[in-house]
């Protein structure tokens, strides 16, 4: 009768140290779990955090190739003339828009355009030199290059260089 209870209690025994271990190890894989799911979440923050850097790199380094920013000939041509590349950008935008309020369109555009005719929408300064500008009628668009000069009396001419008009 004592072997019997002996063996009763060490399955009793052999059963709680069972649900234990079976108790533990469930919130330990619910640990690991609710961690793999965190640190993945993490990672794929991290990992649009790095794509977003490196869109805005790549933006950075397109902008960057032709542009008044950080180019040192542009510079210099600007110190030259006593002005800044923010100054000659906003000088040259704004003649190109008045241009725009002309009849017939910007008379810098050689195509007859619908209505209004011709206006520039965008510009995109690629040097010292150069501005390249988009331009529509409302119903085609187009590109159209154009070469800036300031003569010895610091006064603007803009000429256009080259334009290209995309069909319908």
């Amino acid at each position: 009768m004592m072997k019997k209870n002996i063996y009763l209690y060490l399955f009793i025994f052999a059963a709680l140290i069972a649900l234990i271990v079976y108790v533990n190890g469930r919130k330990y894989q619910e640990d690991l779990e609710q961690n793999v799911s965190q640190l993945r979440n993490e990672l794929s923050k991290s990992d649009e955090s790095r794509k977003d850097l490196q869109r805005q790199q790549l933006e950075w380094e397109q902008r960057s190739t032709f542009s008044l920013e950080g180019n040192p000939e542009a510079e210099s041509y600007f110190d030259s003339l006593g002005t800044s590349a923010d100054i000659v950008k906003s000088l040259i935008t704004d003649e190109l828009l008045e241009l725009n309020i002309q009849t017939g369109g910007n008379p810098l555009i050689p195509y007859v355009g619908a209505g209004k005719g011709y206006h520039i929408i965008d510009t995109q300064f690629i040097n010292h030199r150069w501005v390249l500008a988009n331009f529509t009628d409302g119903q085609r668009w187009g590109e159209i290059l154009i070469q800036y000069f300031f003569d010895e009396n610091n006064e603007l001419e803009l000429t256009e260089v080259g334009t290209v008009l995309y069909p319908n």
